[in-house]
Formats: C-alpha cells, sequence, structure tokens
C-alpha cells in the first residue's frame, strides 16, 4: 500500500479505505528502536544497589544511612539509602544531602492533589474504580510516582527498590490507619 502511496498511484483517500478494510493490525510498526549499544540495563545505572541490597547486617540498624533520614527497616532488600541509588544522583544539589529535601521530590511524592490526580488517572487508564482515596492509595501512588520520577519506568515486573529515607516519609505523610505496612516485593 504504502509504496503505491509514495509513487502517487493511490489518493490519501484511496489509503485510508484501503487501511480501514485492512485485516492486519501492526502496533507500534512505526515505533524506533534502539540499536543493541543503545540498549540500558538496570546493571548500568544500579550497581551500588545491588551490593547494598546483599547485606544482611544492615537490618535493624540506620549505620548505612549516608543521607542521615534513612530509618530501620525490616527487610535487608529496603536497607538502603538514597545516596547509594546511582539514578538518585541526578536528582541531588551540591548542597542537598538528602533525596527528600528536593523541592521536586515534595511536588511530586508528597503533594496530595498531585497524588489524588494521578492515582485517578491510573484508575481511569485501567478501568478501575475508584470510590475513595485513601491514605493508603495516596502512600501507594506516592511510590510509584517516586519510581517513576527516578527510573522513568515502572511495571508489572520492573520493580525497585525504594530509598529507606523516601519510605519513612512517605509513610509520615500518609500514614495506614492500621499501622502496618507491606514493604517491597520483588515480581514473582
Amino acid at each position: 500500500m504504502t509504496s503505491l502511496a509514495n509513487k502517487g498511484q493511490l489518493t490519501p483517500a484511496l489509503f485510508v479505505m484501503a487501511v480501514r478494510n485492512s485485516a492486519v493490525i501492526a502496533p507500534y510498526q512505526f515505533e524506533p528502536e534502539y540499536s543493541p549499544g543503545e540498549m540500558r540495563t538496570d546493571s548500568d545505572t544500579d550497581t551500588s544497589e545491588d551490593e547494598a541490597i546483599d547485606n544482611n547486617t544492615r537490618v535493624g540498624n540506620t549505620d548505612w544511612c549516608l543521607c542521615t533520614n534513612c530509618s530501620s527497616m525490616p527487610l535487608s532488600d529496603e536497607c538502603v539509602c538514597c545516596k547509594e541509588i546511582n539514578a538518585v544522583s541526578h536528582r541531588l544539589a551540591h548542597t542537598t544531602l538528602c533525596v527528600i529535601e528536593n523541592e521536586d521530590f515534595r511536588t511530586v511524592c508528597l503533594n496530595a492533589e498531585v497524588l489524588r490526580v494521578s492515582a485517578i488517572a491510573r484508575a481511569d487508564m485501567r478501568g478501575d474504580n475508584v470510590q475513595r482515596i485513601s491514605n493508603d492509595v495516596l502512600r501507594h501512588q506516592a511510590y510509584r510516582q517516586f519510581t517513576y520520577w527516578i527510573h522513568q519506568r515502572l511495571g508489572r515486573h520492573i520493580r525497585k527498590v525504594i530509598p529507606s529515607c523516601v519510605v519513612a516519609k512517605i509513610r509520615t505523610v500518609f500514614p495506614s490507619s492500621t499501622g502496618h505496612y507491606t514493604g517491597f516485593k520483588w515480581p514473582e
């Protein structure tokens, strides 16, 4: 079809009609593709993150914290400081000790109205019915927002550990009514 259109043998109206009558749907056929050299892997950006996660001596203390805002976490996977995640460094100014001090962090991850609207948009895209936006919903949306803000991607099997300082701050602003928190889980 396109070769005929390029040669001037197919008018725009006939081209549209041919496309509408075509039984072949080829989504993403015009999307740009990465060359092998351009592909970014998780190991390229978060090398120190993996080292921190393997360290079981971190549970029950905050000796590993470099920003002075981390809290003791129950799982070794969660005992990570914002200063240990390479992807966070572009959000830290030279005078900023911790990512939670960044003005954009407060806007993107702690502003209840921003989180409410993004939670509604997410529910709308998923086809979910939103009855009530609770602190639990706002807290989970804040976690998502942080991950998108830092890593620019998130998905079913794309999970990133959120630094302890960020988790603690989000939990302070949007506490659970029961006092229980799920914590980080790797995809199954």
